[in-house]
């Protein structure tokens, strides 16, 4: 079992991925072996039943379970995220438990997760570390243009993806589709862990995250989707911090759901340490200074969908716009 320093904050972990990708089954291997009296699960299926919630609720009784079952939270306007963490915690003080040191949502197949991650900043009770897993099928054929937006948008925010079915994959298939994966996405950890309750362990341990890949900024392939485009943006050293800030502001503004992520290293004029931009969607994290000495690395690596160079570039066309590079 995973130790936690009891100083650290809670987790709020969403698990998504496509339809039938194995998100349910590596929750039920994962709380086949571990404790689950500090975690919560939130479970949110699109339809009038919600199955997984009553697959993992009859199997783990006691297992703090709260069901949500009225369409998709990640695709309403509503507030089924606060609903969900609301029941969760109502059922752990019926059980004189206190607030769980980690929650898992395992969203619908159909989720897009942006709305999601912004709808996480309203929540009162709680402060939390927030966490994207995403599943991947490494049983299915190569990826097409009949690859779901969704389902590429699911594999752009993770942080870790997991490939899923290894144990009834053939080795050359699934080192196919883990290409693929990286493809979409070159920041996140892959797991790719054949043997069902380690690859589960794998997925919801933080100390992957102590291993994260870093991508350069040239080192990313197109997309397995020709919607889907990896771009890379590198400013002049003469820009400024104000500079930098406005071209973001205007591109996160302007492409909305289309800018699926966004992560990278940048240098402002008169900056002794580059600066880390992190977002998912259209939901930015503080940016914070960085230790890192190789200029070879910085650049913002932009994850699109629906989006060429031209429209990014004469839509912002100011004197501070920066270098794009498709790849």
């Amino acid at each position: 079992m995973e130790r936690r320093d009891p100083n650290d904050r809670a987790e709020f972990v969403i698990l998504t991925g496509s339809l039938g990708s194995g998100k349910t089954t590596l929750l039920v291997d994962y709380f086949s072996t571990e404790v689950t009296s500090e975690t919560g699960v939130i479970i949110n299926d699109a339809g009038e039943v919600n199955v997984d919630g009553a697959i993992i609720g009859t199997d783990y009784r006691n297992l703090s379970l709260a069901e949500l079952s009225d369409g998709c939270i990640c695709c309403s306007l509503g507030n089924g995220v606060q609903q969900g963490i609301d029941a969760l915690l109502r059922a752990r003080a019926e059980r004189s438990l206190g607030p769980p040191r980690r929650i898992i949502l395992e969203t619908s197949g159909l989720a897009e997760p942006g709305p999601l991650v912004r709808s996480l900043r309203e929540v009162r009770q709680m402060a939390f570390d927030l966490r994207i897993v995403g599943t991947f099928d490494a049983s299915r054929p190569h990826i097409g243009d009949d690859f779901l937006p969704q389902y590429a948008a699911q594999l752009a925010v993770a942080q870790t993806i997991v490939l899923t079915k290894l144990d009834v994959t053939p080795s050359d298939r699934w080192l196919a589709r883990a290409r693929d994966a990286r493809r979409f996405n070159p920041f996140a950890i892959q797991v790719t862990e054949s043997e069902p309750v380690k690859r589960a362990r794998a997925a919801f341990s933080k100390r992957q995250l102590e291993h994260a890949p870093r991508a350069s900024q040239f080192s990313t392939a197109a997309a397995s989707s020709s919607r889907i485009t990896v771009a890379c943006a590198r400013w002049d050293p003469n820009a400024t911090w104000d500079e930098i800030c406005e071209w973001i502001e205007n591109m996160t503004g302007f492409l909305g759901s289309r800018l699926l992520r966004l992560k990278g290293l940048l240098r402002p004029a008169g900056f002794t340490s580059p600066v880390l931009i992190n977002g998912i969607a259209e939901a930015l994290a503080p940016p914070r200074l960085v230790r890192v000495g190789d200029d070879a690395m910085l650049g913002l690596i932009m994850i699109l969908r629906d989006v060429t160079k031209d429209e990014l570039s004469i839509t912002f066309g100011l004197p501070s716009t920066p270098e794009l590079k498709f790849q």
